[in-house]
């Protein structure tokens, strides 16, 4: 990683990313690849891992495989997930990848996997990466834009690099969003408490989601090595969930799942369990006068609807489409901003909706049943519309001329 001293003057970039995880790596390849001097700034060293929900849908797999992403994790032993069994208060429905979302199979990589991939891959595509960087704050000029950032490198000297825009990819408590002072819309509070832990030797049944009314989830998304197998409650329960909190997890996985935990016996657990008492829904405009903020710190989905990831790489793809805009030519550049606000919120409004819908609890199985059928019809639409996107030569293309970041 570059380091910066004191007095070191600062670095000039056409954009600076603030966060290196899927949002910020995604859009960090798509600009460097489009030819833009860009740098990321992120607090952890990669590989790192990062509680997730792993699940991407089609959209997502869409996204990954036209960026030449998607062969790298699969090559890593990502497997390729093409059954949904999906079991609603013992209404079981055992279903193909859909085939009309335009992808025949899932996959659910672990986090170091798939955020060092991408970031290399930025890295490669000629994006300066600054690792174990603090970010203090957003830098403005005279006319108060924003116009950089403001932060300490791995040994607290001051880092200054300075900007046409920032992208603020820093998750639901973006430093970025509170400095600019965007303000949340349509919140939601958490409620969904998320409790996970992998395991080795399960048999391989693809996903698996398990609903139990009126306040218990559970399933299994096989990943790199074996399977993260995943426990949500309503957090009004967390207490009685963590007072024992590997009884609490077998016990709340026999409930919501009583076949897997009798599958279990036959497995080993090979991590901790990890977890939290859950996440705000939060949706915040999306740009401003030299901001642009992508994944968790634009919009928070709920994990049950396991769509983070997924709009993580959709953001990724519409900003950096509507940066590339603005940077070639400035006179476009707030029809460009609006045109990326709009679609994301057109395309991504119905699934953030149901994934809170679930979330909230207290459903029935008729509403439960309703819930997956039109998540599932919402899934295969915003898979369509995605591949309907005109193509940006950015997203195939690593041939482009890219500034040097010297």
């Amino acid at each position: 990683m570059p380091e910066a001293g004191a007095r070191r003057p600062p670095e000039r970039y056409d954009v600076v990313v603030v966060g290196g995880r899927v949002a910020g790596a995604s859009t960090a390849l798509l600009l460097a690849r489009a030819g833009h001097r860009v740098a990321v700034v992120d607090r952890v060293r990669f590989p790192s891992d990062t509680l997730s929900t792993h699940l991407i849908w089609p959209a997502g797999v869409h996204l990954l495989d036209e960026w030449g992403v998607l062969p790298e994790l699969l090559a890593a032993g990502t497997p390729r997930l093409r059954r949904i069994r999906c079991d609603v208060d013992g209404v079981a429905i055992d279903i193909p990848v859909w085939p009309e979302s335009g992808v025949d199979a899932l996959c659910a990589p672990r986090r170091p996997l798939l955020d060092s991939t991408l970031l290399t891959a930025a890295a490669g595509a000629g994006a300066a990466v600054f690792e174990q960087v603090t970010v203090d704050g957003v830098a403005r000029d005279g006319d108060g834009r924003v116009c950089g950032v403001l932060g300490r490198d791995r040994h607290g000297r001051p880092l200054q690099l300075r900007a046409s825009l920032v992208v603020g990819a820093d998750g639901w408590r973006s430093r970025v969003a509170r400095d600019v002072g965007v303000a949340g819309e349509r919140d939601q509070p958490a409620r969904n408490a998320i409790h996970y832990a992998y395991w080795t030797g399960l048999d391989d049944r693809g996903i698996e989601l398990s609903y139990r009314s009126p306040e218990l989830m559970a399933g299994v998304f096989p990943t790199n090595g074996g399977a993260c197998v995943w426990v949500n409650c309503d957090n009004r329960r967390v207490d009685e969930l963590r007072g024992d909190l590997d009884a609490g997890y077998l016990g709340f996985l026999g409930a919501a799942a009583p076949d897997l935990v009798v599958r279990l016996h036959e497995a080993a657990r090979v991590t901790p369990i990890r977890g939290t008492t859950g996440l705000p829904g939060i949706v915040r405009a999306p740009w401003g006068p030299g901001w642009v903020l992508v994944g968790d710190a634009g919009c928070t989905n709920d994990p049950a609807s396991a769509h983070g990831i997924t709009a993580a790489l959709l953001d990724a793809r519409l900003a950096a489409s509507a940066i590339d805009t603005a940077l070639r030519d400035p006179t476009r550049a707030v029809t460009a901003m609006r045109g990326f606000h709009a679609t994301r919120d057109r395309i991504g409004r119905d699934i953030y909706d149901l994934g809170w819908a679930m979330a909230g609890y207290g459903w029935d199985t008729a509403t439960m049943l309703e819930l997956q059928r039109r998540f599932a019809a919402a899934l295969v639409a915003e898979a369509r519309e995605v591949s309907e996107l005109p193509r940006w030569p950015a997203e195939t293309r690593t041939d482009l001329p890219v500034a040097s970041t010297g």
